[in-house]
Order: structure tokens, then C-alpha cells, then sequence
């Protein structure tokens, strides 16, 4: 296996010196080829009028098994938080909600096949077996709901066909990295097809530990069954089950200790090696800790670090053919089970664990008709959707005598109807009008207790009105489109989104409860674009946008205390892609986003006030990918190298000096073979070339412990992978 590792070494840094270092991209598939359904519509991307990209199944290959922050590699405007599989965030534009409690929803949404998934908890470990993967970006909520505020990222699985058809990947990488792919579909008669997939990982800890199991291990399982089938006249249906299994990995706390003392703001900052503020030992934290060395991926944890997930769900689609009609029915269950155990003060005492456990039921279902002429399109239609999460959380301090054990179970009922139009005026120019009206109902029931004794309650009985909240408001679009030709598209929009307010999840007693609940928040977007193609082989697309953030759901860590509170913000930003096939079997692409962000009136722990930076929102970013193919033998060899720059940022709103992650840029290469039959595909390839040591995430914990919790990318990545397509 080292063998075969150095030479998949040695093949791709020399594929990245033919290809060139340095072009960036967005993807590999050419975006002026993909149809997406981002308007609830099969569109090519070029006369979708919003800022979309998307990924094709060739780009998503070149992806090679990696975790799901390597999509912030390849689309525009987007930032990934995943620590461990427990929990992933999306940032579209500086939009997003750090708070890692298991209740909370995300203002970018996450859809499967138009199904929404609400558990932060579950979306990990879904991209297999893909068509695509899309991301929208700015207020989606007129088509897809109250918590697409940001935007939003679907995958679109791959689906059954009417011929047989399959394939089987094999992967093998860094620290024993087994993963496997693989899908096999037919027909099954003359009006039933189906299609099973399935996906698995095994692979060692990344982090070595110095005194027990590494961790950042994975044993994941993760299949899918589709039927698919034709009913009488017009009418068709696709059923999907899909389940995923993490199986009691260490995966939970994937931090590095880092030593840090609050400012006068109350605000982390690092503390050098020769420093002793807490008066314990030069460069250590309250506890008298100091992690060795410079490695954050070098730690000595006694645990627990550990993750078990089980994720169920059925989906039911049928649409019906009614003539100048289409009548669509999307029924959805998900079930979540998750458990997580992290090592909180990431030393080998027993000081701080941190424990949760949840628990989820999901339903959901759409009603649709749509229809289209020659000057009109449109689509109306009512979604509801009933969410159960039982919750439990334990922070255990009892080394300094504390252990708070708090949860209760959260319901969420919430009903829409909407509306969406695009008419023509005449060949050039039309207008896209659309509304929904949303009501939320969340419904809390909330125990804490504090060294085994109980000390608030919040629910109905204990505090009335406050523990169940309504929400009832609508978001809305207009714009106009403009086609001189058919190869240019001119487009400007005012959007508004929203999301239903909520309950933070306090780890101590808070004093006042009524500052556990937090209200809703509305983005109004005023956007323009440009979408222009050249020749057929290039396209060029420009964005502009200004968002209006009202009560933004800002996420705050104040000492021990945990709060979600509203703050006005404001995001100005610009966006560019570029894409052209100047020669054969050569592909370059490039984008370019800037961001300006401000979070008004931020009340900092010290007392002061300020106006600071969106979490996750680096003013500059630029990426893309040169790929060269040509014919060797009887088959095609491709290589490839795609590389990220991000200018600094904060991952709080309290813009924390522990919190900012200097500008970084990273990148990939890949080299791959395909056989002239295209039955076989050898791939070897690389992530993190230069072993970039950068972070995803951090938690100041300076003011009550000395330290802050920092996750950080995985190391670089050496893997081959074999597959053999049907």
C-alpha cells in the first residue's frame, strides 16, 4: 500500500505542474450544460434568473470521498461548519447560525430531492449516488420556505433507469481509508424501474492522540432503494427509502486546545509560551494545561470523543399529468437518533464532558400544480411539515463541581401555501412575481437541573405563553428579466426571506427566561445579475446584491452562558464566475466573490458596544480549476488542479481575536484514467496539497476556562480509486 501511495504521490504533483497552478474554478461540468430545478422547474442554469451554481456527477467524482466542507472548495459564496458528522452548518453570503444545539434550524435550508431535512445532525453522509448537487444563494423562501433565508443547498440523487446500468468505486487513502460507492438500476418491468445504492467508509483516526485511540475515525453505512413507476395515464411515482449508520466512532470533538485569557472586551486572546495569567504554569490554561507542540492534530484526550448516528427515511413522490397541468405530491418521514460525547477540556484530566442526545421525528408533505404556455409559467401549492426532537444535554464540570443536566422535547408544527409566476411581456423581457404566507408553531418543554437538583423549569405549566411561540409572516419576490438575445440574460430582483424565531438551549441557569426565547428574522435582498454566454464554450456571470438583515438570529457565548439573540446586520456583496473551453481537452473556470458585512449594536462580554463582522463572511475569496484532457492509448488521461483563497474571518459575531482564521489558500489535485470502453476509470488524488493547517471552527471558552475549542481541516489526503461502470 505505501507503494502505491508514493506513486499516486509522485503522478499528482506532477499532473499539477502540467496543469497549471494557476487557474481557479467553480466546478468541473460546464454550468451552460446542467439543467437544475431550482425554480421547482427543469431550467438549463444560464436562464435561471438568481445566483446559482452547481455541481455535475464529474465534479462531484473529483471530490474523492472527501467530508462535506470540500464543497466550500468548489461553489462561489459558500463557507462550510462541520465539526464531526454531529452537525453541519452551511454559510451562503456571511449567512448562517452557529448555535450547535440539536433544536435549532439554519437559515440556509438543506433539501434532498425537494424534501427538507430540518436536523442539523442528519446531513452529513448524503452525497452519494448524485446527479448534482445545487446551491442558490440569496432568499429562496417563495419556493422552498421559512428557513431558506440565506439560500440553499440540494442534492439531487440519482435516479432509476428505464436500461441497466451501475457502477462500483473503490477508494483507498490516508490513515487506512477504505470507502466504496456504488449503485446498480434497471427495469424491473415495462413500467417499473429501481435503483439501489449504497456507500461506505472505514478509516483511522486523523488525530493522533498521545494517550488513548486516535480519533476522527470513521464506520459509516449509508444505502437507498428507489422504485420507480408509470401509473395509468400521465401519472408516475418514485418511492425512496434511504438509511445511514455512524457506528460508535470517535468522532465527536474534533478539537485543538489552545491556551487563552480574555481582554478587556471579554474577548479571547491567545497566551504565549512564556506567560502564566491564571497563575497555574507558563502558557497553560485554568487547569494548569498546555497542549505540546505546534500540531493542532497532535492532542492527548481521555475522551469520550465519541459519535453513533441512525438515520431513517421514506419519501413518496407521484405526479400526476393533467394536460396544460402537472399535479405534484412529495409525502416525507425522517427519523434521527444521535448520540455525542466530546472531551471539552481537551486534556487527559476528566474536567469539562459534554454530552447529547436527540432523538427526531420529521413529516412533511407538498402539494403542487404547475403549468407553463408559451408567455406564461407558474406553480402554486401548500406544504406542511410537524417536527418532534427530544433532546438531552449534560455539561459535566463536577471536577469543579458542577454537572448540569437540562433537555425536554421541542415540537414544531408549521403550514405554507404558495405561489410563483414568470409571464413574458414579449421575447425580451418578463417579470417573475411570488408569495408565501408561513405560521409556525414551537412548543417547548424545558427541565434543568443543577448538581442532580432541579432549579427551572420552562414550559406551558411553569411560564404559560412564553414556551409556545407563533410566528406568522410571508416572504415574497419580484423581478424583472431581460434577454436581448438568446445568449445573454439580465436580471434584478427584490426578495425577502424569513425565519421563524425560536429557544436557545441554556447550559445554566440563565436568571431571566425570558431571554430564552429569540424572535424571527427577515432578510430583504435587492439583487441584480448578468448571465452571458460566448461562442457556446464560455460563460461569464455577474452578481450584486445588498441584504437588509432584520433581527438576525446571532448565536453569543457570554462567560458559560449559551443565548441566541436579534441583531440588526447588513451584507453588500458582489459575485463572479467564468468558464471556457479555449482549446480541446482543456477546461478553466473561475470565480470571485467580495463581502462587506456588519452586525449592528453587538453588546461584546466586556460591556462594550460595536458593530462587527458576519461570522464565516471573508471579504475576499477566488477560486478555480484547469483541467486538461488527451487521448493516451486507446483511453483518455485527465488531469486536474483546483485551488481556494479565503481573506480572514471570524467564526463569532463577538469578532474574538481567538476567533479569527487568518486568509488561507488551499488546494487539490487530481489524475484520472478512463479506458476507451469507459467500463474502467483509475483515479489518484490529493487534498490539501500543501498540508495547510487551517481552521473550521472555534469556541471561545477564554473568560471560564483559559481555552478555546478549535477544529481544523483535515490534513493532506493521498487516495486512489478504482472504478468499474456496467
Amino acid at each position: 500500500m505505501k507503494i502505491v501511495m508514493r506513486t499516486a504521490r509522485n503522478a499528482l504533483i506532477g499532473a499539477t505542474i502540467l496543469a497549471g497552478l494557476p487557474g481557479f474554478a467553480a466546478a468541473q461540468d460546464m454550468p451552460g450544460e446542467i439543467v437544475v430545478t431550482a425554480q421547482k422547474r427543469e431550467q438549463n442554469i444560464q436562464n435561471v434568473s438568481l445566483a446559482i451554481s452547481a455541481l455535475g456527477s464529474e465534479g462531484l467524482a473529483d471530490l474523492g470521498r472527501q467530508e462535506l466542507s470540500a464543497l466550500a472548495a468548489k461553489l462561489p459564496s459558500l463557507q462550510v461548519l462541520a465539526y464531526s458528522p454531529t452537525l453541519t452548518v452551511f454559510n451562503i453570503r456571511g449567512v448562517s447560525q452557529n448555535d450547535f444545539a440539536d433544536t435549532q434550524e439554519a437559515p440556509i435550508a438543506f433539501y434532498n430531492d425537494e424534501v427538507y431535512v430540518s436536523a442539523l445532525g442528519a446531513i452529513a453522509g448524503q452525497t452519494f449516488d448524485l446527479e448534482r448537487v445545487e446551491m442558490l444563494r440569496g432568499p429562496q423562501g417563495t419556493l422552498f420556505g421559512r428557513n431558506a433565508t440565506g439560500g440553499l443547498v440540494q442534492v439531487i440523487t440519482a435516479k432509476p433507469t428505464a436500461d441497466l446500468s451501475g457502477f462500483l468505486t473503490v477508494t483507498g487513502g490516508s490513515f487506512g481509508q477504505i470507502a466504496t460507492e456504488g449503485a446498480i438500476s434497471g427495469p424491473l418491468s415495462e413500467t417499473l424501474r429501481a435503483r439501489l445504492s449504497f456507500t461506505t467508509e472505514h478509516r483511522k483516526g486523523y488525530i493522533k492522540n498521545t494517550i488513548g485511540k486516535d480519533i476522527g475515525n470513521a464506520r459509516f453505512y449509508a444505502g437507498r432503494f428507489q422504485l420507480a413507476g408509470d401509473v395509468g395515464e400521465g401519472g408516475s411515482f418514485t418511492l425512496k427509502i434511504q438509511g445511514m449508520r455512524n457506528d460508535d466512532e470517535r468522532n465527536g470533538g474534533l478539537y485543538s486546545h489552545r491556551t487563552a485569557v480574555a481582554n478587556a472586551d471579554g474577548l479571547g486572546e491567545y497566551v504565549g509560551p512564556n506567560e502564566n495569567p491564571f497563575g497555574t504554569c507558563n502558557g497553560c490554561d485554568m487547569f494548569g494545561y498546555v497542549q505540546a507542540g505546534s500540531d493542532p492534530l497532535k492532542v492527548a484526550f481521555d475522551g469520550p470523543n465519541s459519535f453513533s448516528r441512525t438515520y431513517w427515511s421514506g419519501t413518496l413522490r407521484y405526479e400526476q399529468d393533467l394536460g396544460d397541468v402537472t399535479l405534484t405530491s412529495i409525502s416525507d418521514y425522517q427519523y434521527l437518533k444521535k448520540r455525542y460525547g466530546e472531551d471539552g477540556d481537551m486534556s487527559p484530566a476528566p474536567i469539562f464532558r459534554y454530552y447529547t442526545a436527540q432523538d427526531l421525528d420529521q413529516y412533511s408533505q407538498e402539494l403542487r400544480l404547475s403549468g407553463d404556455s408559451d408567455a406564461l409559467n407558474w406553480v402554486v401549492g401548500g406544504y406542511a411539515i410537524k417536527i418532534v426532537s427530544d433532546n438531552d444535554y449534560n455539561t459535566d464540570l463536577s471536577a469543579i463541581g458542577l454537572d448540569e443536566v437540562y433537555g425536554g422535547r421541542l415540537k414544531t408544527t408549521s403550514f405554507a401555501a404558495f405561489g410563483q409566476l414568470e409571464y413574458a411581456i414579449n421575447d425580451q423581457f418578463s417579470l417573475v412575481g411570488g408569495a408565501r404566507y408561513s405560521y409556525d408553531r414551537k412548543i417547548l418543554d424545558f427541565t434543568h437541573s443543577e448538581n442532580g437538583v432541579v432549579d427551572f423549569t420552562f414550559n406551558r405549566a411553569s411560564v404559560g405563553k412564553l414556551a409556545r411561540q407563533v410566528f406568522k409572516d410571508y416572504s415574497g419576490k419580484v423581478g424583472v428579466n431581460y434577454k436581448p438575445n438568446d445568449d445573454t440574460l439580465i436580471y434584478a430582483s427584490i426578495n425577502r426571506g424569513i425565519k421563524g424565531g425560536g429557544f436557545g438551549t441554556p447550559a445554566f441557569n440563565p436568571g431571566d427566561l425570558t431571554t430564552i426565547p429569540f424572535k424571527k428574522e427577515v432578510l430583504t435582498d435587492y439583487e441584480g445579475g448578468v448571465k452571458l454566454t460566448i461562442d457556446r464554450n464560455t460563460h461569464v456571470n455577474l452578481s450584486a446584491f445588498y441584504y437588509d438583515y432584520k433581527d438576525y438570529q446571532a448565536f453569543e457565548l457570554i462567560g458559560i452562558a449559551l443565548a441566541v439573540r436579534n441583531k440588526d446586520a447588513t451584507i453588500k456583496g458582489l459575485e463572479f464566475e467564468f468558464n471556457t473551453r479555449p482549446a480541446d481537452g482543456l477546461y478553466l473556470s473561475t470565480f470571485a466573490t467580495y463581502l462587506d458585512s456588519k452586525v449592528k449594536g453587538v453588546a461584546l462580554p466586556g460591556g462594550r458596544i460595536a458593530d462587527t463582522r458576519m461570522p464565516q463572511a471573508p471579504k475576499f475569496s477566488a477560486g478555480g480549476l484547469v483541467r486538461y484532457e488527451l487521448p493516451v492509448g486507446a483511453g483518455k488521461l485527465a488531469m486536474q488542479t483546483d485551488w481556494k483563497y479565503d481573506s480572514s474571518q471570524y467564526f463569532s459575531t463577538f469578532n474574538a481575536p481567538v476567533d479569527r482564521q487568518a486568509g488561507r489558500i488551499v488546494g487539490n489535485a487530481r489524475i484520472t484514467y478512463t479506458t476507451g470502453d469507459r467500463n474502467w476509470e483509475l483515479a489518484g488524488f490529493v487534498t490539501n496539497l500543501t498540508d495547510k493547517h487551517y481552521k473550521l471552527y472555534n469556541l471561545d471558552l477564554s473568560g471560564p476556562f483559559g481555552f478555546t475549542q478549535q477544529t481544523y481541516a483535515r490534513p493532506r489526503w493521498f487516495g486512489v480509486s478504482v472504478t468499474r461502470h456496467l
